[in-house]
């Protein structure tokens, strides 16, 4: 329910009404599930991933900071972009980080929590396939004239999400993905002085 929520949010978020709000019930479907999951749910935290302070977290963390700057480097490489945003952080890039975040807590913390029934590996190639599946439908249906190839950015989606999946189990947190994901958002989205089409036109 969570992933099909999802991705029909992701497919009509950013259009105008009605659609929009075809997407906001996608969007409340996938809250609701969410939230009737934690309130059954006896340690919310521990399912999360947010469950106390370990040494480990910290350390795998540091490397989710540096895996966020070579995620970021390598795209905005292939986009032709300069290393670094330019002319400073605009209050997007705030958003953009809290976007970032929340998809960790979603698929990172909630969904891959509630697979680990399934034994890791299942957890965590599932979780990465829900996040991709809603990755790609926010640029299935173009408001603009968009060249992104959604199978390429799929794949890649994919890709880092098992990388971000691992870095929770190995870990036993997910804040080093939250941490990846931030940093990441943060390179990317740094210098955009708006939200792109595909979070809201």
């Amino acid at each position: 329910m969570v992933t099909a929520g999802m991705v029909v949010f992701a497919l009509f978020s950013h259009r105008g009404l009605p659609w929009v709000l075809v997407g906001l019930v996608g969007l409340l479907v996938a809250a609701i599930t969410i939230g009737e999951s934690l309130r059954r749910g006896s340690n919310e935290a521990a399912l999360l991933g947010l469950a106390g302070f370990s040494w480990s977290a910290v350390l795998f963390s540091l490397g989710g900071c540096a895996l966020g700057v070579g995620a970021a480097v390598l795209h905005r490489r292939e986009l032709g972009l300069p290393l670094l945003p330019a002319g400073g952080l605009e209050a997007f890039a705030v958003i953009a980080c809290l976007i970032g975040v929340t998809e960790e807590l979603v698929y990172r913390g909630w969904m891959q929590g509630r697979l680990q029934s399934l034994g890791w590996p299942a957890a965590v190639i599932m979780a990465a396939a829900a996040h991709a599946a809603y990755k790609s439908a926010l640029f299935a249906w173009p408001t603009a004239p968009s060249e992104i190839d959604c199978v390429a950015m799929a794949v890649r989606t994919f890709l880092g999400g098992v990388v971000l999946g691992l870095l929770r189990k190995f870990s036993g947190s997910v804040v080093p993905s939250l941490v990846a994901h931030a940093v990441f958002d943060l390179m990317v989205y740094g210098a955009v002085a708006r939200a792109p089409w595909w979070v809201w036109d």
